[in-house]
């Protein structure tokens, strides 16, 4: 068997244990070393291996960890809620609402909201037990939003996006900017220490008339969530999961 056939033969045992569920989303592949011994092949050939799975949006290498079986592409920021998104993707995660409190204005909302009062909205969400992502959902307090709140007592079917919808809060519009920062305070929640770093992201959405409806500070962790940017005729700005 030539080194290209070897290389076609792992590739090929590979994908299909990822299609096939053996493998599964999020999870991480042995390394090179075992799949050398496993598959009695060359490291090269494995490496040849891992990069045409790579190409081939099955798998992402995360630098000092490994390979790991990719969630196929889902966008976690659609229209239909992070939920859904990670049910299509076969890897499901839980939501875990943390607190509802009526706060001022945040800081970085001057200038962008008229709106004195908000609800300031926390939770985590956790895959497979373990907490991956943090964040705080800010909406203006409008009395339509007040009144599904308070008739609920709190969120419809645990969704930020449901509840909003009830309350007439339309995103039409928006940006978000992402850095990376300490988790400080909120590293508990993490199950980390406040010296570790997260991807950040700030995301802020629009009605049809340009009216702030959400602002969302989201707290990433780096292992299980990457910034995909695709451009051209059919291109935008998204979030993979």
């Amino acid at each position: 068997m030539t080194a290209y056939t070897r290389t076609e033969h792992l590739r090929h045992e590979l994908a299909e244990q990822i299609r096939n569920g053996t493998l599964k989303p999020g999870e991480r592949i042995m390394s090179e070393t075992r799949l050398a011994e496993e598959y009695q092949v060359s490291r090269g050939t494995v490496r040849r291996a891992l990069e045409q799975l790579k190409k081939a949006e099955l798998i992402e290498t995360r630098m000092g960890s490994g390979s790991y079986v990719a969630f196929n592409g889902g966008d976690m920021s659609g229209p239909d809620g992070w939920t859904s998104a990670s049910l299509r993707s076969g890897a499901p995660t839980t939501t875990e609402l943390l607190s509802i409190a009526l706060v001022g204005r945040p800081l970085a909302l001057e200038g962008e909201s008229e709106c004195e009062r908000f609800y300031e909205i926390a939770r985590r969400r956790l895959f497979r037990s373990t907490p991956v992502s943090y964040e705080v959902s800010y909406l203006p307090a409008i009395p339509a939003l007040r009144e599904v709140i308070e008739r609920m007592e709190g969120l419809v079917d645990g969704s930020i996006s449901k509840t909003m919808k009830q309350a007439g809060l339309q995103a039409a519009s928006g940006y978000m900017d992402v850095s990376a920062d300490r988790l400080g305070p909120i590293a508990q929640a993490l199950e980390k220490t406040p010296e570790t770093v997260f991807l950040l992201s700030e995301r802020h959405n629009f009605s049809d008339d340009g009216t702030l409806v959400e602002y969302v500070r989201s707290f990433l962790d780096p292992s299980h969530f990457t910034l995909h940017v695709t451009a051209g005729k059919n291109g935008g700005n998204h979030g993979d999961r």
